[in-house]
């Protein structure tokens, strides 16, 4: 209990939380957790069948607590930097995932303190990850004017999608308006019917709850009931 600052392992990264959150993924108490300081590096070694996807390892920047549900080493003969970078490799390559055992298959560090990892001289670990610190920060770079293009391409996608179906090809027939706030304008020879002289109703879910995922290209079109109106429906 002699530190606040609460830290987490999210994809590969370790970030601030509130402590003070009340959103219920927080315990009690934090006498249990552990004190990790710079340079330290965290593994989330819980679950390894299920979650290959997750980046496990992080190193730490700056003091705090974490959950002891991760492990936390603390270098004394090697590089931090270096290390971090090679447990990252073996995170990437999945070496963990065919270690571990239990129920949830977990590792703990007496499972994985016997794992070989190989160690250049001092000067080459510095070099290696000051080299890789270099390199990673420019694709990581490169990476964030992608994203952006990527999400700029993809709001002009929805866009484009969205005027053509409610709009057409030819932006010089006559328009009308629907009357409708939402659809707005529409070429006057289109016809405005209701949906359900279009489709028809596949099999219904009777019980449980639908949470949507990902958009699509293909499929099934899905539409929630509360998505719709008596007017328009």
């Amino acid at each position: 209990m002699i530190e606040d600052n609460l830290l987490s392992l999210s994809y590969g990264r370790i970030v601030r939380k509130d402590i003070e959150s009340n959103d219920g993924l927080l315990p009690e108490s934090f006498e249990t957790y552990q004190i990790i300081r710079p340079g330290d590096i965290v593994l989330r070694l819980t679950d390894l069948q299920n979650d290959k996807r997750s980046l496990r390892s992080a190193i730490v920047g700056e003091h705090g607590i974490i959950t002891s549900a991760y492990l936390a080493l603390h270098p004394t003969a090697v590089e931090p930097r270096f290390l971090a970078y090679l447990l990252r490799a073996y995170d990437i390559t999945k070496v963990f995932y065919s270690m571990g055992g239990g129920l949830r298959q977990s590792m703990k560090f007496s499972d994985m303190k016997r794992m070989p990892v190989v160690v250049p001289a001092k000067e080459e670990q510095a070099a290696i990850a000051s080299f890789l610190d270099l390199e990673t920060a420019k694709i990581d770079a490169l990476v964030a004017e992608q994203q952006k293009l990527i999400e700029l391409l993809k709001e002009k996608r929805q866009a484009l999608i969205s005027h053509v179906v409610t709009k057409g090809l030819n932006s010089n027939v006559p328009m009308r308006d629907t009357g409708i706030k939402w659809l707005g304008i529409v070429p006057a020879h289109w016809r405005l019917l209701a949906l359900k002289r279009l489709v028809r109703q596949g099999s219904s879910i009777s019980y449980g709850i639908v949470q949507p995922g990902e958009p699509l290209d293909e499929g099934v079109p899905f539409v929630q009931t509360t998505n719709m109106t008596s007017d328009h429906s």
